[in-house]
């Protein structure tokens, strides 16, 4: 069954999310990169707090196909149908995404005092100041990632670039895995910056035929990444409960410390694949390898406790089994194997 996050099933049509015809990833060009100096950075958190994944529930859609294939029905009985069908779909959701919060309450109450937001953008601040020739300013939190929202801030900002870095933390379905990403946009601001990325000088320009007509659509952004960081507990394939204690034992031990770890990582991996121009091999494959989301990706590093997984999106995770490995890297980064997101199989976040 297919399942999704929370955060996504909120914001599935922000811009901070994924373009449909849009390749997941793109390079920085270094000429980009040197015009849009400095770089103003907005870190997306949504979410208030940790969340639970759950099933989402598709038997609403399937039912509203179905309503338009009834031969006589008539248009607004047909309408009328598909909407009481996505309505069951959004009440079993929302039933869902409470009994997740639930489950999960021991564990938000065990990190009541992490404050993650300001914690994941001081990791993405510090991990900037290392990318050579390059100047980023404002890397403050916002919590509203809507489109509006983003083309605001991008319309007022004076930098000469504006990158969006969109921020998600769950635990998967069975509360085995916990899950970070960050989706980060790079989009040119000044005249100079836009020139080099193809784009019309003029925020106000018609767009050229091969440019998206959306400010900040995907496709018109000069730099596209997507890191991810996946902390598994060692005994998988218990039940839920007993991963639930697992993560809560010893104050949340375990959970605080792969937060930390994979605050850390992603601001690594973002940094180097900042980092990683057009011109740059590729990261070599060390062979073919099946994700945990059942999709082939090439293993590129095992290092850190982990290994680094590149998918054929360009989307790079970070695997890792908490162990004795786990709580030396959460106070240092390690240098080499975070790797972003792939589409997920069978998970879904309830926020």
């Amino acid at each position: 069954m297919y399942a999704l996050s929370r955060a996504a099933v909120a914001a599935l049509s922000a811009l901070s999310l994924v373009g449909c015809a849009t390749p997941l990833t793109q390079p920085l060009k270094r000429e980009v990169a040197t015009a849009a100096q400095p770089v103003e950075v907005k870190v997306g958190i949504r979410q208030p707090e940790l969340y639970g994944a759950f099933e989402v529930s598709r038997a609403g859609q399937a039912a509203a196909a179905g309503c338009g294939a009834i031969p006589g029905i008539g248009i607004l009985l047909a309408a009328a149908c598909g909407a009481a069908a996505g309505a069951m779909d959004a009440t079993i959701n929302a039933s869902r995404a409470k009994a997740a919060d639930e489950t999960i309450r021991p564990l938000k109450d065990e990190i009541v005092d992490l404050k993650f937001d300001q914690a994941m953008s001081s990791a993405i601040a510090k991990a900037l100041t290392n990318v050579p020739g390059m100047s980023f300013s404002g890397v403050v939190v916002t919590k509203e990632t809507t489109d509006a929202k983003y083309e605001e801030t991008y319309k007022a900002s004076t930098a000469g670039g504006v990158m969006f870095v969109n921020v998600d933390y769950h635990l998967s379905i069975d509360l085995s895995t916990l899950q970070m990403s960050a989706r980060a946009l790079l989009y040119p601001r000044s005249p100079a910056a836009r020139a080099a990325a193809g784009l019309p000088g003029d925020l106000n320009a018609p767009a050229a035929p091969n440019q998206a007509t959306a400010m900040l659509d995907p496709k018109n952004a000069a730099y596209r990444s997507m890191v991810v960081y996946r902390a598994k507990l060692p005994l998988q394939g218990k039940e839920p409960a007993e991963h639930l204690a697992a993560w809560k034992a010893d104050n949340g031990r375990l959970l605080r410390t792969s937060l930390n770890d994979g605050m850390a990582q992603l601001g690594r991996l973002l940094v180097e694949d900042i980092q990683r121009g057009p011109d740059a091999p590729a990261l070599p494959s060390l062979g073919k390898v099946e994700g945990d989301n059942r999709l082939q990706a090439d293993l590129v590093a095992e290092s850190h406790g982990g290994k680094l997984l590149r998918y054929p999106t360009g989307a790079l995770y970070f695997q890792t089994t908490l162990g004795g490995t786990a709580a030396a890297t959460a106070q240092a980064p390690a240098a080499g194997g975070t790797a972003p997101a792939a589409p997920a199989a069978n998970t879904a976040t309830a926020r």
